[in-house]
């Protein structure tokens, strides 16, 4: 069993992410307290892979985080990286303490001159990023037979450490496990769903033919770009023979 904390203040997430990994040798607990991490990353495993060392860092823990976002195709994928602050955003910011609403009301707008459902394709896209840093785990995977092939181990200057046959290496500072999940779909003229949260009573997903919003929270992870970040981790993980 590896322990870490959880880099978000996003009790939405955490509620998703709490009981996902355990089965898979993950004990994932809530941080000491939520830091103010500059995500000026240039793409959603970026700054996810910015708030886990950040967090890290921090409380000198192994640290999870995600970054997650809507990328629609006509506007040339915004929101993107810059999903939750969408509204605050441009010459004209709605500053709405409703993030949510302001959101998705820029976004409608946005799409307004581009009725045609054929031309409202997006994607929702989720990175997660593990940075292992406590010292006895980072030997533990060091050693792992497996770890090699899903892990980058990283000196205290940001190097990589290439695999070789040693069984421990002084200069190890930190490992990385990092995935990506992505849902398609489109986006609809109005909201529809009173389930999820951010953008999902917009997002019509085909293989459910209904909204993220219309889906309960287990029908949604079946389905969702979190949800298939979590497989993709899980399945990962659980090579690494840590439970």
């Amino acid at each position: 069993m590896l322990t870490c904390i959880l880099a978000s203040g996003n009790v939405h997430k955490a509620s998703e992410f709490a009981a996902s990994f355990e089965p898979c040798g993950l004990l994932l607990r809530p941080a000491p307290a939520a830091l103010d991490v500059e995500e000026n990353a240039s793409s959603f495993a970026g700054n996810a892979r910015l708030k886990a060392i950040a967090y890290a860092n921090a409380f000198g823990e192994n640290a999870l985080a995600d970054d997650s976002g809507l990328c629609v195709d006509a506007l040339g994928g915004d929101p993107g990286i810059h999903s939750a602050r969408y509204a605050a955003m441009g010459d004209a910011p709605d500053l709405d303490p409703d993030r949510t609403a302001a959101n998705n009301r820029k976004l409608l707008r946005a799409l307004a001159a581009t009725p045609d459902p054929d031309k409202r394709q997006a994607h929702f896209v989720c990175a997660l990023c593990l940075v292992v840093k406590q010292p006895h785990d980072l030997k533990r995977l060091w050693q792992s037979q497996w770890a090699h092939k899903v892990i980058t181990f990283f000196d205290a200057e940001g190097q990589v450490i290439p695999p070789h046959p040693k069984a421990d290496d002084a200069r190890l500072a930190y490992a990385e496990l990092a995935v990506e999940g992505i849902a398609n779909g489109q986006i609809l003229t109005q909201p529809s769903g009173n389930q999820g949260f951010g953008y999902d009573p917009l997002f019509f997903c085909p293989e459910t033919n209904t909204t993220f919003a219309q889906l309960t929270r287990e029908q949604k992870l079946s389905v969702s770009h979190r949800g298939r970040a979590i497989a993709a981790f899980m399945a990962a993980f659980s090579a690494l023979g840590l439970t």
